[in-house]
């Protein structure tokens, strides 16, 4: 609940600071002395609308702050705890204004964006002011309201849930379909791309291996020459490599018992011998390994012009022949799965139709009862409203819109304000003051769902008095020992049904003019009460008949 309300230098209220009790507090006060800034106040705080005008003329800034109680509030603390932020006992709320246009806003004492305090103001408090009251004409709106009476929100939000994944799976299935579409158009294409690859036998090393062994063979003739005459060098010849190392190995053997640095010498030496005679052996025989066939040479160069050309052709190197290759057959591959994958979403897509059906023909049938339900209570507290004669009801039409995220039906409250009319929507036939009344019958009929706690009524009084002001203020108090309410009124029938009553006076000095809000003792409302009932002057007959007021309305629990 709404603990308290700070505010400085806003419009005409230099500082003020207010408390506020549980139940229904009313706020009175005589026209002009600034009741309306409370409310303003407050919107300012949970995100309203800001410009400079707000701002007391002598000031530079304004600040307004309400600290609420959410220990009770788990949703409230919640949402604090996911934007970690402080979840104590009370939430501060905080908004000031500046004279160059800007406004910052604060909860718990950091710096919030002002779409992030709405988002949080929304499991704090709701307000009822004319634009709130507009919004009861807007058929979500009244679509909530019936769910929000019969229980259904968890049912909603599993129709919510698979109409979400249903759409997400339309949209693969399309997307897929598309694609398969465009694939099929270009298989031939592919296919035949393929075949070009698949005539030549290309392998992951192809143009590597014949790359090699044409080098070899265009270098037959100099491979031969040289690896021969490396062969003499090492093995033939008076004085050939391995002879002179046996020669070598010969005269130092013969002195190594000498010196043992001439011992490590030969056997450095002898086995320096070992490679070589491999090395000797590989040159004697490399002549039979290398194929100087010129046929052979001209099958190579003609396997390696062609894929060249087919290199040049598809604009790649011939190095990238193969991946081009595998990437084809997978394109191929990837048109022949999409029928399957194709088939699989479609199977799945049935399924979540099936039970999209299930739980939106259960929720239907919750809706209809509900619907019946809720038109009696809403009709029985318009009728001490000064509708006595409406007629309420809540009309259930198909939803044209297949596999909506709300259901098979749409909401329309409807109302027939006098006998013989025909029911209409909401919005064609009532007056604002009419609205008011409605939008107050709807909450009381719906009070036991209501998870905000704090609810602000502004305007809900207008052009009522007499008996029917004595309802809605019994009806504000009985909404009042299951919420904190807050209402603004000009009818002392309403004012006397408060558990808290302000009163908003207005001081006018020779160069300002402020105004400042009290709460009032028990003999101070009887007063304020009295001016509320009489003209100028206040009588004892008059004093008398707001002491049975707060009376009568006290000795109702």
């Amino acid at each position: 609940m709404l603990l308290q309300m700070d505010i400085e230098n806003l419009v005409t209220v230099e500082k003020s600071s207010i408390l506020f009790s549980a139940g229904l507090t009313v706020i009175t006060g005589e026209t002009g002395t600034g009741k309306s800034i409370l409310m303003d106040a407050i919107n300012l705080a949970l995100g309203g609308r800001a410009t400079e005008q707000l701002i007391r003329p002598d000031s530079e800034r304004a600040d307004i702050t309400l600290c609420f109680d959410i220990r009770e509030l788990p949703a409230a603390k919640q949402w604090l705890l996911d934007h970690e932020l402080e979840t104590s006992g009370e939430c501060i709320l905080r908004r000031t204004l500046t004279r160059d246009g800007r406004s910052r806003s604060y909860i718990n004492n950091v710096p919030m964006p002002i779409n992030q305090v709405r988002l949080l103001s929304e499991h704090l408090i709701q307000t009822h002011g004319q634009h709130e009251q507009q919004s009861l004409l807007h058929t979500d709106m009244q679509l909530n309201l019936l769910d929000s009476f019969a229980g259904l929100q968890n049912d909603v939000e599993d129709l919510k849930n698979i109409a979400r994944d249903r759409h997400k799976l339309e949209d693969n299935i399309n997307s897929l379909t598309t694609q398969k579409e465009k694939d099929q158009a270009e298989c031939e294409w592919l296919q035949f791309q393929l075949d070009e690859f698949n005539q030549l036998n290309i392998e992951i090393d192809t143009f590597q291996k014949l790359d090699q062994e044409h080098n070899q063979l265009t270098h037959a003739d100099a491979l031969l020459q040289n690896t021969g005459r490396a062969l003499t060098l090492l093995t033939e010849g008076e004085e050939n490599i391995l002879g002179l190392i046996h020669q070598t190995l010969t005269t130092l053997e013969s002195v190594q018992h000498a010196d043992s640095k001439i011992a490590d010498l030969v056997n450095t030496l002898q086995s320096t011998l070992i490679p070589l005679k491999e090395i000797a052996s590989d040159l004697r025989h490399y002549p039979e390994q290398l194929d100087i066939d010129p046929t052979r040479f001209t099958q190579v160069e003609s396997r390696m012009s062609a894929l060249f050309n087919l290199a040049r052709k598809y604009k790649i190197q011939p190095e990238q022949l193969f991946d081009y290759q595998q990437n084809l057959q997978n394109r191929i591959q990837s048109a022949a799965h999409s029928d399957a994958e194709i088939k699989h979403l479609l199977e799945q897509l049935e399924a979540s139709e099936k039970k999209y059906f299930t739980i939106a023909t259960r929720l239907t049938e919750k809706r209809l009862k509900a619907s019946k339900k809720l038109s009696e209570v809403i009709t029985h507290y318009l009728k001490p409203l000064a509708l006595e004669k409406a007629k309420f009801n809540i009309l259930l039409e198909p939803n044209t819109t297949p596999f909506a995220a709300t259901g098979q039906e749409k909401i329309s409250f409807m109302i027939a304000t006098n006998p013989g009319q025909t029911l209409q929507p909401l919005g064609m036939v009532v007056s604002g003051g009419e609205l008011s009344r409605i939008s107050l019958a709807i909450h009381i009929a719906t009070a036991k769902q209501h998870v905000i706690p704090t609810l602000v009524f502004d305007e809900v009084d207008t052009g009522i008095s007499g008996g029917v002001a004595e309802n809605v203020g019994k009806l504000l108090r009985q909404l009042g020992n299951s919420h904190q309410v807050l209402c603004v009124t000009h009818a002392p029938q309403v004012a006397a049904q408060g558990h808290q009553h302000l009163v908003v006076r207005k001081i006018t000095e020779e160069y300002a003019t402020r105004s400042n809000t009290e709460t009032l003792t028990q003999s101070e409302r009887i007063q304020e009460l009295a001016r509320m009932l009489g003209g100028v002057e206040i009588t004892e007959k008059t004093l008398a008949h707001a002491r049975e007021m707060m009376n009568k309305a006290q000795a109702v629990v």
